[in-house]
C-alpha cells in the first residue's frame, strides 16, 4: 500500500465525490476522525492541533499532487480558533462551516482571518436560516441537505443566493430525479448516493452491445480459457485491445518493460491478472454512464480486494470481481438480477454481490459502509483498525484515478 505516514490516524476519507453538473468529479470530502469515529477528541488542544495540521497538510499535499482535485475538509473550532496555517495551496481546500457552529465574535474573527489569507469557506447544511446570514460574506459554496431541506420549498431563496454569486452545491442526492430537479433550481455541484443507485427499468432488455460484453465476460470467467483464445477475443475488438496494451505499459501494472503484444502481456503479468484486466476494460468500453460512476466501482473492486489480501488472499482476486460487479446494474442500467443471470460467476461471488453474504460479501459490505461514511456500522463489522481501512481506500482510490487516465 501506499506509505501515508501517520495521516490517516486523524483523517477519515469519504467516498463520495462532488460532482460538476456534468456528472464529472469537482472534488472530494475529508473527514477528521480520531481514535473514535463518531467524533474528534483532544486531550491536548495545542497538541492535537499542531499533530491534525501535520497530518492535513501531508495528506492534501500526496492527494493532491496525485488527484488534483479540491478538498472539502470539515475542520474543528479548536483549528479554526488556533494560530496555526495550513501550508498548501488555496485552490487545494475549501474549508467546512457545520451549520450547528456556535457563532461567536472570536468565530467570525478567525473566519475573516482565513479568508484574507485566501482560504475558502462551504457552509455545511445550510437551511436558509437568518443567523447564518453574517457569514455568507465569507463562503463561497453553500451546502444544502435536499433531503433535510426540500429545494422546492425554497426557490426564492435559493434564487437569492444565485444572484448573490453563491455556488450551490446539492448534498444527498439520492436519486436521478432530485439530480434533475436541484440542476433545473440552479445547484452547480452535486453529492451523494445517485450515481450508485440509477433509476432502472424494471424487465428492461439488453441491448446487444451489452450482450457482447457479457459474452467476453463470461469467456473470461472460464479457468480454463488459453491464453490464445483471450488474445483471440480481444483482438478482435479493436478498442479493447488497443487499451488493454495501453494499460499494461502505464505505471499502474509495474511491468518492467514495454509490452507489444497481448501474448507478451501474459508473460509478464500472468493469465489471471490478464483476465481481470480485460474485464474491466471490457465494462469500461461498453457503457455510456460517467467516469465517476466508473471510478466508484474501481475503488470499490480494489478496496475490496487489498482488504482479501490482507486477510485471505485467496479470495483477493474474486473480491475485486465482487467489488466491481456490485454495480454492473448501473453500468448497463439494467437490473442487476437480470444482468447477472447473464453471466458465468461462482455461486459465492453471486451470493456476495446480491446478499453480501461470506466473507466476499462482508469485503462489500466494508466498501459500500465506507463510501456511506457509516463509521459506526464499520467499528462494529470490523476488527481491523480504522487507520489501515483508510490506507486501503486510500491506495484504492488513487489507483483507480490512475487506471481511469490510463484508459480514458
Amino acid at each position: 500500500m501506499i506509505d501515508f505516514p501517520t495521516v490517516l490516524d486523524d483523517l477519515m476519507m469519504a467516498q463520495q465525490p462532488i460532482l460538476k453538473r456534468n456528472k464529472e468529479i469537482f472534488g472530494y470530502e475529508l473527514l477528521f476522525r480520531g481514535m473514535d469515529a463518531q467524533k474528534a477528541q483532544f486531550s491536548d488542544g495545542e497538541l492535537a492541533t499542531s499533530q491534525v495540521l501535520v497530518n492535513l497538510c501531508i495528506g492534501i499535499t500526496k492527494l493532491e499532487s496525485q488527484l488534483k482535485k479540491p478538498f472539502f475538509v470539515n475542520m474543528t473550532t479548536e483549528l479554526m480558533l488556533s494560530d496555526a496555517f495550513l501550508p498548501i495551496d488555496h485552490d487545494t481546500v475549501y474549508i467546512e462551516i457545520l451549520e450547528s457552529q456556535r457563532l461567536t465574535p472570536e468565530f467570525y474573527q478567525a473566519v475573516e482571518k482565513w479568508r484574507v489569507a485566501g482560504y475558502r469557506f462551504a457552509l455545511d447544511d445550510y437551511q436558509f436560516k437568518a443567523d447564518y446570514e453574517a457569514l455568507l460574506p465569507w463562503v463561497s459554496i453553500v451546502k444544502v441537505d435536499v433531503l433535510a431541506t426540500p429545494p422546492e420549498k425554497y426557490m426564492a431563496e435559493i434564487a437569492a443566493l444565485k444572484r448573490r454569486g453563491m455556488v450551490l452545491l446539492a448534498e444527498k442526492v439520492e436519486n436521478e430525479a432530485m439530480f434533475k430537479l436541484c440542476k433545473k433550481l440552479g445547484f452547480d455541484l452535486f453529492q451523494g448516493y445517485f450515481l450508485q443507485r440509477p433509476e432502472l427499468i424494471k424487465g428492461k432488455k439488453i441491448d446487444s452491445a451489452t450482450h457482447g460484453a457479457i459474452e467476453l465476460v463470461n469467456a473470461l470467467q472460464d479457468k480454463d480459457i488459453s491464453i490464445d483464445e483471450i488474445s483471440q477475443l480481444v483482438e478482435k475488438n479493436p478498442k479493447l485491445s488497443y487499451q488493454l496494451l495501453r494499460i499494461l505499459n502505464s505505471p499502474v501494472c509495474g511491468i518492467a518493460k514495454k509490452v507489444v503484444s497481448i501474448k507478451e502481456a501474459v508473460i509478464f503479468l500472468g493469465l489471471v491478472k490478464l483476465k481481470r484486466w480485460a474485464l474491466l476494460i471490457t465494462l469500461t468500453s461498453s457503457t455510456s454512464q460517467p467516469n465517476a460512476l466508473l471510478k466508484v466501482l474501481l475503488t470499490r473492486a480494489r478496496y475490496c480486494q487489498l482488504l482479501a489480501e490482507k486477510e485471505q488472499a485467496s479470495l483477493s482476486e474474486s473480491a475485486f470481481m465482487v467489488g466491481l460487479m456490485s454495480g454492473i446494474d448501473a453500468v448497463f442500467n439494467v437490473e442487476k438480477q437480470v444482468i447477472l443471470e447473464q453471466t458465468a460467476l461462482e455461486n459465492d461471488v453471486l451470493d456476495a454481490i446480491l446478499h453480501q453474504s461470506g466473507e466476499l460479501g462482508h469485503y462489500l459490505t466494508l466498501a459500500i459502509s465506507c463510501e456511506e461514511q457509516q463509521w459506526q456500522h464499520i467499528e462494529t463489522l470490523n476488527k481491523t483498525p480504522l487507520s489501515e481501512l483508510n490506507r486501503a481506500f486510500l491506495d484504492a482510490m488513487l489507483w483507480s484515478d490512475e487506471v481511469m487516465r490510463s484508459i480514458s
